[in-house]
């Protein structure tokens, strides 16, 4: 969208977490009487084995795309037997994209119908057992509407819903009403920022029914996720200045819980709902599990963060981060599965294989000699925070 600052969405590389050493009393000579302090675990991925790769594919859609981070393939999304191939640039603005099918079993890519009005494609989501994939960036304008792509029909269509500058998640509450959530300018004033729109009688109309802004208009506040759980719609907005509460919406009316950042991350790929909790990136801890009322950091980086998740329906979930591949089948303890390849971006689990979309290239690789059913055990330590006087 041309309308669009191209600072405006944060480098994941420079949003790593910083990490702290252990404090300690200086000058200060520990009596016979003082314990020793407790020797930090090592980290999740240090002992994590390293597996070959090999090039199953190369996306022509994405190969097509004239810039190098066009050419990056951001999601793999598994529905009927097939990937849905994720791509773009919506710093260099390379759209419209158009989308193929990648199958894992014959190695082949197919025109899947899909070309859609977004510089970007960063996400599918799948509600109802039907794909959406929410514009990043649309390629119109700010001032009018804008949307997502899905297969709800049986075949894709561009839905233009709302106006909208850009369009990160596409969610359910009730299983029959749908959620858009991103950033807009504000009907009938002059500023903008997060937004979020819902629609109650199948996606004919639509309402603003949140927004966060600052003060002073930054232009960067936004809402990159959205999630269902328990009867509750969750979102909260980045980049406003001061901070902006979590939202939490019960079907009825709007709640905020204060002191709480569970999911501190500019992509909704690494945002999902698993056995009960949703999970997330936050990058200034890890992986944390947020079950409505506290976050509990189950995996903690060191130096990483998690790119990508997966579900792939064989009872866990798995996670790409920057230096290993992990999984949980409860979404608080994780076992490492591998060292992360070089240029892995996106992750697809399928059959027991795991399947890595590359950066830069449109290449789709896998993991040679490793199958999931049987992985090293690496669980990590867990912290839990409610929200009072401690980040989450």
């Amino acid at each position: 969208m041309d309308t669009r600052k191209t600072s405006g969405r944060p480098l994941l590389a420079v949003l790593a977490a910083t990490i702290t050493g252990l404090g300690c009393v200086a000058g200060l000579a520990a009596g016979p009487a003082q314990a020793a302090k407790p020797t930090p675990p090592p980290p999740p991925t240090a002992n994590l084995p390293t597996y070959p790769t090999s090039v199953v594919g190369v996306s022509p859609s994405a190969l097509a795309k004239p810039t190098a981070s066009g050419k990056t393939i951001r999601s793999l999304t598994m529905d009927n037997g097939t990937f849905y191939v994720g791509h773009g640039d919506y710093i260099g603005n390379s759209g419209p994209t158009k989308v193929s099918t990648f199958d894992p079993t014959t190695r082949t890519f197919a025109e899947s119908g899909l070309t859609a009005p977004t510089e970007e494609i960063t996400t599918f989501r799948k509600l109802g057992g039907k794909l959406y994939a929410p514009w990043t960036d649309p390629t119109g304008s700010a001032s009018a509407n804008q949307g997502f792509s899905t297969n709800a029909s049986g075949t894709w269509t561009n839905e233009f819903k709302a106006p909208a500058e850009h369009v990160y998640d596409v969610a359910t509450l009730t299983g029959s009403d749908l959620w858009m959530v991103g950033s807009a300018k504000y009907p009938g004033t002059t500023k903008g920022g997060a937004a979020a729109y819902r629609s109650t009688d199948g996606g004919t109309t639509w309402s603003m029914v949140a927004r966060d802004t600052s003060v002073i208009e930054g232009g960067r506040e936004r809402y990159y996720w959205a999630a269902a759980l328990g009867g509750k719609m969750y979102l909260q907005a980045t980049d406003v200045e001061g901070g902006a509460p979590l939202r939490v919406f019960d079907g009825t009316k709007w709640s905020t819980l204060a002191g709480l950042n569970p999911c501190h991350t500019v992509e909704a790929r690494a945002v999902e709902v698993f056995k009960g909790k949703i999970i997330c990136t936050n990058y200034a801890k890890g992986v944390v599990a947020f079950d409505g009322q506290k976050a509990t950091t189950v995996l903690p980086s060191t130096g990483w963060n998690v790119l990508d998740f997966d579900i792939p329906g064989d009872g866990y979930i798995y996670a790409l981060a920057g230096d290993g591949v992990f999984r949980s089948a409860d979404g608080m303890t994780w076992k490492g599965v591998a060292k992360t390849p070089d240029l892995s971006w996106s992750i697809g689990v399928h059959n027991g294989t795991v399947y890595l979309g590359q950066r830069l290239n449109a290449t789709i690789v896998k993991l040679d000699g490793l199958n999931v059913n049987a992985l090293p055990t690496t669980t990590a330590p867990t912290t839990t925070c409610k929200g009072k006087g401690k980040a989450c």
